[in-house]
């Protein structure tokens, strides 16, 4: 939301009693409102209310009025949702007033960090002791993020480590699956591609450090 855009809760009357003026913030104009209606399907079922006709309905009512512009939005929760209707629909559109847990601030020490500088990795804070070979497949892995490699290609890589006369295609697999172990828990950042290779994407649960 813009900042110079402001919503506040209304609390005037209903059908039920007088309705009370809105009164804007110096400086503001009434622009529109918005009404977050908290209602499931077994209460709506209970009273004999189709939902989505009721939507229609609403919709339908302030369409007739010259000018006015409605947009509509259903909010969906995984089955069993144990917080209230109206606490599902306010957080999932946004609702102004809606305290949100703030994201715990990431730590240096958790997560697999690869210093392609220093020629080190660290798991969780502790170091990673990788052999010549895995730590030249996991710096042409990060250095390519992203990109799938067949076994041909991830030979070459390693190629250069220790001479390349005891290696083959499929020795790949078993490097792979020694480094896999390296990253305990995070051996799953290096994906298999069936049928194509092997690749590692972006994670927030790996850091890069590059050379300056």
């Amino acid at each position: 939301m813009p900042a110079e855009y402001v919503a506040i809760p209304w609390e005037g009357g209903t059908r039920a009693r007088a309705t009370a003026p809105i009164a804007a913030p110096a400086g503001l104009e009434l622009r529109g409102f918005g009404i977050y209606v908290g209602l499931d399907e077994a209460r709506a079922d209970a009273a004999g209310v189709d939902l989505a006709a009721l939507v229609g309905e609403v919709r339908d009512a302030l369409t007739g009025i010259p000018g006015a512009e409605t947009f509509a939005s259903v909010v969906l929760s995984p089955e069993g949702e144990a917080a209230a209707p109206l606490e599902v629909v306010r957080t999932a559109l946004g609702e102004p007033s809606v305290r949100r847990p703030s994201a715990p601030a990431p730590s240096a020490t958790t997560g697999v960090v690869v210093d392609l500088a220093r020629h080190r990795v660290t798991v969780d804070g502790t170091p990673a002791h990788l052999t010549y070979r895995e730590q030249a497949l996991l710096t042409f892995l990060v250095r390519n993020q992203g990109a799938v490699h067949d076994r041909r290609a991830l030979l070459t890589a390693i190629s250069d480590a220790d001479g390349p006369d005891d290696l083959s295609e499929r020795t790949i697999d078993v490097y792979l699956q020694r480094l896999r172990r390296r990253l305990t828990p995070y051996s799953d950042v290096i994906r298999t591609v069936r049928g194509r290779g092997y690749r590692l994407d972006p994670h927030p649960d790996v850091v890069v450090v590059f050379p300056s």
